[in-house]
């Protein structure tokens, strides 16, 4: 017969052994646990860093400086900057890859990489998560030359039937800048053929230009106006928008005629008006502050007509076709250079343009 102190002697060992194999058991599981949970913060740095370090990369691309004269200001090489974001921050480099061109205005080609890092600010100050993203992109300074007030590669000429023709005022042609100490003074007028009769317009700046061929005017205007029309350009509307007074202003790209202005109505508008056919003006009163592209003619038909910026008309000489001449015509016309409305509404043009397919997911160093 065995023993009472045996038993005892034996259950002891066991209970302990059983006790410690719950516990590796357990400890087991909470380090697998703690494992797992670490996997999951791990892969969801992974994906906050790289959401961190896209939205730098697209923050430095959208902005644009602007100087005194609202030039947009191209970066230097090596520029760098420090986007802070929800969650983290960014380092940002703009590296140089080809200069165009001495002139500061002229493009450049970047390659920009954005670093973002994972914070967490119980965790103290170091980053969780680090990653480097690129992409290549071309700088423009989204600037076109300042030929003239206006420039009519089409000529123009006075209306016979309108009030104009023989009043004793009839506005007024501006070539002085109007935004001062920025640009000097240009034509108030720039036109191919004869120059017009602009008795009883007052007159400002460099004298009338005449005599150009239509072909060779518009190529002047150093517009490429079969890549603009052609899908060069992203416009934010296709048709004439007015009393749209956001920032920055709005490209409006028409293809066809078009109209600027309702009948009897009064209409205010500003930006990039581009018009593939030919424009009509019309109305009781309009007033446009920044640039007005038309690739036919423009007819001057409003009672009251101003323009504050540049104005072109002809561009369609640049493809080859015969474009008739525009009219000036109305009750007052008024076109006023002024190289802030001009740059202005060109700013949706400045900036970074990213290159097609060169977006790179892991850019190791430079």
């Amino acid at each position: 017969m065995k023993s009472r102190h045996s038993e005892q002697g034996f259950a002891l060992p066991l209970t302990l052994f059983v006790v410690a194999l719950v516990t590796i058991i357990l400890s087991g599981a909470l380090v697998q646990v703690e494992v797992d949970r670490r996997v999951a913060e791990s892969s969801a740095d992974e994906v906050d860093v790289v959401a961190l370090a896209q939205g730098g990369l697209q923050t430095y691309l959208a902005t644009t400086n602007l100087d005194g004269c609202y030039r947009a200001l191209r970066p230097a090489d090596r520029d760098s900057v420090r986007i802070n974001l929800t969650g983290g921050y960014a380092d940002v480099v703009a590296h140089v890859t080809k200069r165009w061109s001495v002139d500061t205005l002229a493009p450049w080609s970047y390659v920009v990489r954005s670093t973002g890092r994972v914070i967490e600010p119980t965790m103290g100050a170091d980053p969780r998560a680090a990653r480097t993203v690129a992409q290549y992109a071309d700088w423009s300074s989204g600037w076109m030359d300042g030929l003239a007030a206006f420039v009519a590669a089409n000529g123009v000429v006075r209306s016979p039937t309108g009030y104009c023709f023989g009043a004793a005022y009839c506005g007024e042609f501006r070539g002085g800048d109007q935004a001062p100490s920025c640009r000097a003074a240009v034509p108030r007028l720039r036109v191919a053929g004869a120059v017009p009769d602009l008795s009883y317009y007052n007159v400002d700046g460099n004298s009338p230009v005449g005599g150009y061929t239509s072909v060779n005017l518009a190529n002047a205007t150093n517009i490429d106006w079969a890549k603009t029309i052609g899908g060069g350009l992203v416009p934010d509307y296709n048709y004439v928008r007015t009393w749209d007074f956001s920032y920055p202003p709005p490209t409006m790209l028409v293809q066809g005629n078009a109209t600027l202005g309702s009948a009897g109505g009064y209409d205010y508008g500003w930006g990039l008006l581009i018009v593939t056919g030919n424009l009509r003006v019309l109305g009781a009163f309009v007033q446009w502050w920044g640039v007005v592209l038309v690739g036919g003619k423009i007819d001057f038909d409003a009672n009251e007509q101003y323009f504050d910026g540049m104005v072109v008309s002809g561009l369609n000489a640049q493809l080859g076709q015969v474009v008739p001449q525009g009219t000036i015509g109305g009750d007052i016309l008024d076109i006023d250079y002024d190289s802030m409305y001009l740059r202005l509404a060109l700013l949706s043009l400045a900036g970074f343009g990213p290159i097609s397919n060169t977006w790179v997911e892991n850019w190791a160093s430079y």
